[in-house]
């Protein structure tokens, strides 16, 4: 094939094409599954307390920090969608000078998608942000232009970073990116727009100084390729809590720090898919987000000046690391080496039950610091009717629903 007959527009609007029609296959399952309606649920139950909350609120409220909490990672996470394939370096490479069409595809969809998040975390937030300044807030539309420029910003930036030929300067880029975004909201909201502009320019010279002489690839293929895996991977991932993803790929992480529990596991045939289990939750991508998802949690509880709204997030937090956690029991289904060994079968379901327990008890119990610390002690009630409810749901709830798929599966 000659490099004339490859149309890179076409290439794109065919894997796009085709990626949607995956991506909307899957949500098929998501709508069936009614989680569509927990979502819409959530949202009209948060925005009634989201309301109460405001009436109460003071006006010297410190709001900057949940500002910060939604506004930065929006804004500076800017990963690119390429769509790419592992056999990509060797079909395309000869043709890199003409893929700028195809990766410009990319760009638009990616800022599309982000700027639209970006929106929606503004819509949030400003609401908050009027309260507390009143009279003395800025515009709407002209905050959200700044903030969809800074977007602009950190998404040439970002692809910029994935031309560098040294991870380390890529390193220091991405970490400039965020100290500059974290400052330059600072400077939005504490200042005006127009301030905010002024820095941005100078920030932007300066990135523009300290990269000019960084080595750069005209294409990283090896880099965009394993970035666009990373992201599939993580969507994917999303989509396995409603139908099993066939080729599902694992990101596996050794975290010696805390990997090393499980050598408290009884050496015994009954605890082998306790140890199995355990292991594969502490070094997948699984563990980092029940980890991310209590930080915030525990953060929002420690600013929320609502020990209704605490209660809430408390709830809320626990009930999404459970849907999460559920998605372990999918984890070995097609490990086929585990039909080799004469392994107990029913013990299957009372470990992963128990391991879930476990997570969302330690989860509960972190928590609960910030909830009691500023709260009444009647609302130590909250945490122990949450133990209990979490108790018969992975006692009862879930240990049946594993031994019904695993009878099932045999």
């Amino acid at each position: 094939m000659s490099t004339m007959t490859i149309d890179t527009r076409t290439l794109w609007q065919q894997r796009f094409q085709h990626y949607m029609k995956e991506s909307m296959g899957y949500w098929q399952y998501a709508a069936r599954s009614n989680f569509l309606g927990l979502v819409l649920f959530l949202v009209i139950l948060s925005s009634y307390y989201y309301a109460k909350i405001l009436q109460r609120l003071p006006t010297d409220y410190p709001y900057l920090w949940f500002v910060l909490l939604l506004l930065v990672p929006s804004i500076a996470s800017s990963p690119i969608r390429t769509l790419l394939r592992s056999a990509d370096r060797m079909f395309l490479l000869r043709i890199e000078h003409q893929m700028g069409t195809y990766f410009r595809g990319g760009y638009m969809y990616s800022l599309a998608l982000q700027s639209f998040r970006t929106f929606l975390a503004w819509v949030v937030l400003w609401p908050l942000y009027h309260h507390c300044l009143g009279t003395n807030s800025q515009h709407f539309l002209w905050m959200l232009f700044l903030l969809l420029l800074m977007k602009i910003a950190n998404l040439s930036a970002s692809w910029q970073e994935s031309r560098f030929a040294h991870e380390r300067a890529r390193l220091l880029s991405t970490s400039y990116r965020w100290i500059a975004t974290i400052a330059l909201i600072v400077i939005q909201f504490h200042y005006n727009v127009l301030w905010a502009s002024a820095a941005a320019i100078l920030l932007i010279l300066i990135w523009l100084a300290a990269t000019h002489f960084v080595s750069k690839y005209v294409i990283a293929w090896d880099y965009l390729i394993a970035k666009e895996k990373q992201q599939q991977a993580r969507l994917y991932a999303f989509f396995n809590w409603f139908v099993d993803v066939p080729g599902l790929p694992t990101r596996i992480t050794r975290r010696r720090w805390i990997s090393g529990l499980t050598r408290f596991i009884p050496f015994r045939q009954d605890a082998t898919y306790l140890y199995i289990y355990m292991k594969t939750l502490l070094r997948t991508e699984l563990f980092s987000i029940v980890l991310r998802l209590t930080l915030i949690g525990t953060l929002a509880i420690a600013v929320s000046s609502s020990e209704t709204a605490r209660c809430f997030i408390m709830l809320v937090c626990l009930l999404i690391s459970l849907i999460q956690l559920t998605s372990l029991e999918r984890a070995h289904r097609y490990t086929f080496w585990l039909d080799m060994y004469p392994l107990d079968r029913d013990s299957k379901a009372g470990s992963l039950a128990f391991i879930i327990w476990l997570v969302l008890l330690i989860e509960l119990c972190i928590l609960s610091i910030p909830l009691l610390i500023r709260s009444s002690l009647i609302y130590s009630l909250v945490p122990v009717s949450a133990l209990l409810l979490l108790t018969f749901i992975c006692g009862i709830v879930l240990r049946r629903r594993f031994q019904k798929n695993a009878l099932l599966e045999a």
